[in-house]
């Protein structure tokens, strides 16, 4: 459970929540900024620009790490940290423990956490060592689980979004539960498939979750395109990791009666993801997509659920997206002429396409794929209203929703 090296944040979590059928609350987004409080709001960028630095080590500048936590007794943990950016990582001496079952902190005692190795320098690796004691139930945390996980939440810069990482632990082997129906194949969107270059539709029409294989899988794959973009005659450029978001709807809105209004926003999940659900790559392997999902719910646990991507948005430079250059997305070349249509956002500095079409043909197969492989979810016309109500809210409203964090 404690090997996740290709895996950011978000990524982790689909791991997790395939095994414990567990999603965590989403933090609420902030609203985009309006024009009454734009003056304000750029004042106050002014003023913290110091603080929080444009080299900070961020998720959503495309800054990558991996992260292996080992429980070695007494309350000691080691977390082997690898940086892939070119900017120093150092952690904050704060966390969060946290039970996948109920994706609530686990209570502390009240004592401090003790931290050591917090400051990993660029393209290194280096190991953190965290004490317990003290702080957490040592006896509590040490009984075995059954299909039930505990993980840390770790930060550099007091939890903000892109600004925290999940790390799973186990501090008791898990009590083996009973062996459950196999899953039918995993299956791949057969026209979405098609759509791909001939030599690289092998990779999509085999869907695995070992994560050695993908793995290879991968990395094979990457070594596919990177000559096919060599040979291409034409200028490919690559998305950018922006920090332009989705905003939360509109109080007012509505996805499903059957939950509190003031929770609709909670049906909505939204990440970054270098890859869909079924782990297939959506760029090269450096590129991320920002995802809007709709949560479905489970029927084991309440109040928890599984986020299903529904919207996958690509950024770009605006003045490098020239209609005649073209971007590299899920195994085919398209130019920028052609996602014209797929156009959702655009401004001085970006422009943002919506291509979940080119991932996906049609929502409710794609649904059906994802029901598949989950069938731990509570699905009904009530579920399938409320996956039709959040695309068609966001067809219709997503472009008035962007603003930059």
């Amino acid at each position: 459970m404690n090997d996740f090296h290709r895996e950011h944040r978000e990524h982790i979590q689909e791991i997790f929540e395939r095994k414990t059928g567990v999603k965590l609350r989403p933090e609420r987004r902030r609203r985009p900024v309006r024009a009454a409080a734009l003056a304000a709001a750029l004042l106050l960028l002014c003023l913290t620009a110091t603080a929080v630095g444009a080299s900070l080590f961020s998720g959503l500048e495309g800054d990558d790490l991996s992260l292996g936590a080992v429980y070695e007794g007494g309350g000691v943990v080691t977390i082997q940290v690898e940086n892939r950016s070119d900017k120093v990582l150092e952690f904050q001496r704060q966390l969060k423990l946290m039970r996948w079952s109920t994706g609530e902190e686990v209570p502390s005692l009240g004592g401090e956490v003790a931290f050591e190795g917090v400051k990993i320098a660029p393209h290194a690796s280096g190991t953190m060592t965290l004490d317990l004691n003290g702080a957490y139930d040592l006896e509590l945390l040490e009984e075995p689980l059954t299909e039930d996980w505990y993980y840390f939440v770790l930060t550099n810069h007091n939890f903000a979004f892109g600004q925290d990482w999940m790390c799973g632990i186990e501090f008791a082997p898990q009590v083996a539960a009973a062996d459950p129906d196999p899953l039918p194949a995993p299956e791949a969107d057969p026209a979405a498939v098609q759509a791909a270059l001939e030599e690289l539709r092998p990779y999509f029409e085999h869907v695995t979750f070992d994560l050695e294989e993908r793995r290879t899988m991968d990395a094979e794959y990457m070594e596919r395109v990177n000559r096919l973009l060599a040979d291409f005659e034409g200028e490919v450029v690559p998305s950018v990791p922006s920090r332009l978001l989705v905003g939360d709807p509109d109080p007012a809105a509505v996805f499903d009666s059957t939950v509190p209004q003031e929770e609709q926003y909670l049906l909505i999940g939204e990440h970054r993801h270098f890859t869909d659900w079924n782990f297939k790559l959506l760029a090269t392997d450096t590129e991320s997509a920002l995802v809007l999902s709709a949560m479905l719910p489970l029927e084991r646990y309440e109040d928890a659920g599984r986020d299903m991507p529904v919207f996958y948005l690509f950024t770009y430079e605006k003045e490098a997206a020239q209609a005649d250059r073209y971007a590299f997305l899920y195994g085919q070349l398209y130019s920028f002429a052609e996602l014209e249509p797929r156009k959702v956002y655009e401004d001085e500095r970006h422009v943002c396409y919506e291509v979940s079409g080119l991932i996906y043909s049609d929502l409710r197969e794609h649904t059906q794929r994802f029901l598949d492989q989950n069938p731990d979810i509570r699905f009904d016309n009530q579920v399938w209203n409320r996956v039709q109500a959040i695309r068609d809210y966001y067809q219709a409203h997503m472009s008035d929703l962007f603003y930059y964090q």
